[in-house]
């Protein structure tokens, strides 16, 4: 059997446990209806959606976003106070949210190109912290600490999503949507280049690529997913405040893709339900959950630096720490140069 036809046959394979998955979720809340397995499963696919979008500035990209977080809040700012304040339907709140966010992911990533990838993660959190800062301070808008109130359910239509089955079909159509949207965009040109660039900046340069422009639309599309996420946050729980949106939630963002694997948009969504299910298993030993949690992403970067389901272009090269370290290296190599 060759090397085409093994493949040929894996990918068969693929397609009836596909299938068989998704029956099993479209299935899942009428079979289970427990209010406790249903809101884990909401938030493992809101996750999922929050870590696609940074899988790819981190995975694809190559490119550590601590700032994540701050287009997941933009997205449920815009969307909340536009739901508020407006007559406009949850459809336009919703897609004007992602624009919002994209639109600050394009403003956040002109002077990202000017640094070196040591520095990205600062000046990303930087943008983390004064977005917080904003919305704190700004009381006559976010009415600050307090936060947002009474934000109405999504609703299309005239069909209203205020209980946990319609919201858990809403954000299931909406997961399946952006990982088809996205996974095609990654094996699309601008995918293989922005993957170029990751993994050889000076090769791709050299090749044609315009790095700098990859590297503005990933994080143009990650934070566009990130501000989509944000809207149907905000919509599910009815209230938002800054703590919502705080430098922890970035980490664990961080943490599902480095898991799951970089590079790997299946990666993000097992991250997003392992660092979901995970504390609800070990709720009993909560005090150690930080600790549990540290321990198995050490033996992930250890045994497997790619993550559980990562890209082979990390594999035996560190990860994404691996990857920013040898930037930094062609950092310091290309300074050494000019002195």
């Amino acid at each position: 059997m060759t090397f085409a036809s093994l493949k040929k046959a894996v990918n068969a394979r693929k397609w009836p446990v596909l299938i068989v998955c998704l029956v099993l979720l479209v299935a899942a809340p009428i079979v289970i209806q427990h209010g406790l397995v249903l809101t884990v499963m909401i938030y493992i696919m809101l996750y999922s959606i929050l870590s696609m979008g940074d899988m790819v500035i981190l995975g694809y990209g190559g490119m550590l976003n601590m700032g994540h977080t701050a287009f997941y809040g933009v997205g449920a700012y815009v969307s909340a106070l536009l739901a508020l304040h407006t007559d406009l339907p949850f459809i336009a709140c919703f897609l004007i949210a992602g624009i919002a966010a994209a639109i600050f992911g394009f403003l956040l990533s002109v002077p990202c190109l000017r640094v070196s990838a040591d520095f990205l993660g600062l000046i990303t959190l930087a943008f983390l912290e004064l977005f917080k800062a904003v919305v704190t301070n700004w009381t006559a808008v976010t009415r600050g600490p307090m936060g947002l109130v009474g934000i109405p359910s999504a609703s299309l239509f005239g069909f209203e999503f205020n209980t946990q089955i319609r919201f858990y079909y809403l954000i299931f159509v909406v997961l399946i949507l952006v990982y088809f949207i996205l996974s095609r965009m990654m094996k699309a040109p601008f995918g293989r280049a922005l993957q170029a660039t990751r993994d050889d900046e000076i090769g791709a340069r050299a090749v044609g690529i315009d790095v700098n422009r990859q590297k503005v639309y990933a994080f143009v599309v990650g934070a566009a997913v990130a501000g989509l996420a944000g809207s149907l946050f905000a919509h599910y729980v009815g209230f938002i405040a800054p703590n919502s949106f705080a430098l922890d939630a970035t980490l664990l963002i961080t943490q599902m893709c480095i898991l799951g694997g970089l590079g790997s948009l299946k990666g993000a969504i097992f991250g997003a339900a392992f660092f979901t299910i995970m504390p609800e298993i070990i709720r009993p030993l909560a005090e150690y959950r930080v600790g549990v949690g540290g321990v198995i992403m050490l033996l992930v970067i250890l045994i497997r630096p790619q993550g559980v389901l990562g890209s082979r272009a990390f594999a035996g090269k560190g990860g994404i720490f691996g990857n920013l370290g040898r930037q930094l290296k062609r950092r310091q190599a290309a300074l050494a140069r000019r002195k």
